[in-house]
C-alpha cells in the first residue's frame, strides 16, 4: 500500500492555518507575551535561604519595604526568585544584564553585615572553653563540626539572632571574634546587650542593602545566587537586538537555500518553501508561548531568544533533509511528476526525522524535568519548537513545494474571487 503524504496536503495546510491562526489570536490577547527582566526594566534576584521561609512572608516583607509588586515565585528547596520595580541601586551595586554581560553569582549573604550586639561566652562560673560551631549543611540550628575555641568571659559580637531556633536557651547566635566566625546557643552565653544599628543610608550602600539587610533581620542569613537590575533602555536594546537576530537569520538562511539548490529548476522556490516552514514554526511557538504565560505566568528572556534561533536552525535543518532528496530524485527520475517524487521524498526521509526528533525530545524533556529554573524557558522552547518543526518539515515546506508546482494557490484564490463575486452578484439581485 502507498502512502500518499502529498495528496493529503489539503488537510495539513487546513491544520496548520488553524494552529497559526490560534497563535495570531493569542498574541493579540494582551498580554502577548510575558516579558523577562532582559525585555522590560526591574531588579531580580535568586535568594537561598538556610531555614523555612513562605512566599507569603516574602511578599509581606517586601510590602513593608515600599514594594507592593514584587512577584515572589519558588525555584527550588528554599530558594525564591523575586522580581520588583527597578531598585535604586549604586554604581557597583548590581551586574546589569545586558545581551552580551552574564548575570553574576553574588557572595554570601547580604552586604554589608552590621554587627547586631555584643555578649559574653560561658556562664558566670564556666571553666571550659566555649564551643563555636558550623551549621550543620547549612542548617543554622543543626550544629555541625566545630569552627573554634574560645574561653570562658570572652566578649564577643554578635552578627545574626535566629529566633527560628527556639526561645530562651535554645536561641542561636552568630557571633566573630577577630578572624573567627561560629554559632552558638544562648545557653553558653550571657550578658547580650543589643547595639541599635543606624539607619542604612540608600545613597550610600542602595536600596539593595536596605532590603536584603531587612530580609536577614527577619528570616536569617541567605545565600544571593543571582542579582540583576535592568533599565528601560537596557531592555529596549535587548527588544531590538532579539529582532534583528531573527530577522538577519532567516535573510541568510533564505541566501543559502537558494544558493544550495541552484542546480535544481526554481531554486528559489525551495529557499521560500522553507522560510515559510520557518515563520510557521515560529508563529506557533510564540503562540504557545503566549498561552503559557497567561497560564502560568512563563517569561520570555534571552534564553528563549536563543532557543528560537535554535529552533529556527532545527526546522531548516529538516527542511533541507527532504529538499535534498527531493533533488535527487529529480535527477534520477527527471521525467517523473514533482509530487510523485515529492512524496518519495518525505517517505524515505521520514524515518530519520521522527528518530532524531524523538531522540531529542527525550533528552529535552528529561532536563525540564531535572534542569533548573533558569533554563526552562530555554527547554520549553526547544520541546516545542521540535515538534513542531518536525510537522513542519513533513506538512509544511515540501507540500507548499508542490502546491506551487501544481497552482494549488492560484486555484484557491480564483475559486475565492469566483464565490465572492456570486455573492455579489445574488446581493445585487
Amino acid at each position: 500500500m502507498k502512502i500518499d503524504l502529498v495528496g493529503i496536503r489539503g488537510w495539513l495546510f487546513t491544520g496548520s492555518a488553524i494552529a497559526v491562526l490560534i497563535s495570531l489570536v493569542l498574541l493579540a490577547i494582551p498580554p502577548a507575551l510575558v516579558p523577562g527582566i532582559e525585555f522590560s526594566s526591574g531588579t531580580t534576584a535568586l535568594y537561598r535561604f538556610n531555614q523555612f521561609v513562605s512566599q507569603d512572608d516574602l511578599r509581606q516583607a517586601y510590602s513593608d519595604l515600599g514594594h507592593p509588586e514584587a512577584r515572589v515565585q519558588s525555584a527550588g528547596p528554599l530558594e525564591f526568585l523575586i522580581r520588583t520595580d527597578e531598585l535604586d541601586v549604586p554604581e557597583g551595586g548590581f551586574t546589569d544584564v545586558t545581551p552580551d554581560v552574564a548575570t553574576t553569582v553574588q557572595p554570601l549573604g547580604p552586604v554589608p553585615i552590621e554587627p547586631v550586639g555584643t555578649l559574653i561566652l560561658g556562664a558566670a562560673d564556666a571553666t571550659e572553653d566555649v564551643l563555636l560551631r558550623d551549621p550543620y549543611q547549612g542548617q543554622v540550628c543543626n550544629f555541625g563540626g566545630i569552627a573554634g575555641r574560645l574561653a570562658p568571659g570572652t566578649e564577643v559580637t554578635v552578627v545574626g539572632v535566629f529566633s527560628a531556633c527556639g526561645e530562651g536557651d535554645d536561641l542561636v547566635y552568630r557571633v566573630e571574634s577577630g578572624d573567627l566566625i561560629g554559632y552558638v546557643r544562648a545557653v553558653d552565653t550571657r550578658d547580650f546587650a543589643e547595639i541599635e544599628a543606624p539607619p542604612v543610608d540608600p545613597a550610600l550602600f542602595g536600596e539593595r542593602a536596605v532590603v536584603e539587610q531587612e530580609l536577614e533581620s527577619r528570616f536569617g542569613p541567605f545565600e544571593v545566587l543571582e542579582f540583576a537590575s535592568v533599565s528601560p533602555v537596557v531592555s529596549s536594546v535587548a527588544v531590538r537586538n532579539a529582532v534583528i537576530a531573527v530577522v538577519v537569520a532567516s535573510f541568510f538562511i533564505m541566501a543559502y537555500v537558494a544558493f544550495a539548490f541552484s542546480t535544481v529548476p526554481k531554486p528559489f522556490r525551495y529557499a521560500t518553501s522553507a522560510i515559510i516552514a520557518l515563520i510557521h514554526d515560529v508563529v506557533i511557538v510564540l503562540g504557545a508561548f503566549s498561552l503559557f504565560g497567561k497560564l502560568f505566568g512563563l517569561e520570555i528572556n534571552l534564553m528563549f531568544v536563543t532557543a528560537l534561533l535554535t529552533v529556527v536552525g532545527f526546522s531548516v535543518h529538516d527542511s533541507i533533509v527532504v529538499f535534498d532528496r527531493i533533488r535527487e530524485n529529480v535527477r534520477l527520475s527527471p521525467h517523473a511528476n514533482l509530487a510523485d517524487n515529492v512524496n518519495a521524498a518525505l517517505i524515505q526521509t521520514m524515518s530519520r526525522s521522527l528518530n532524531t526528533s524523538v531522540t531529542l525530545l527525550i533528552t529535552v524533556t528529561a532536563m525540564l524535568l531535572l534542569g533548573g529554573e533558569s533554563i526552562r524557558a530555554f527547554l520549553l522552547t526547544i520541546l516545542v519548537g521540535v515538534i513542531v518543526g518536525t510537522y513542519s518539515s513533513i506538512g509544511v515546506a515540501a507540500q507548499v513545494l508542490v502546491a506551487w508546482e501544481n497552482g494549488d494557490f492560484r486555484r484557491w484564490l480564483s475559486r475565492r474571487r469566483s464565490s465572492a463575486d456570486t455573492s455579489e452578484a445574488r446581493d445585487s439581485a
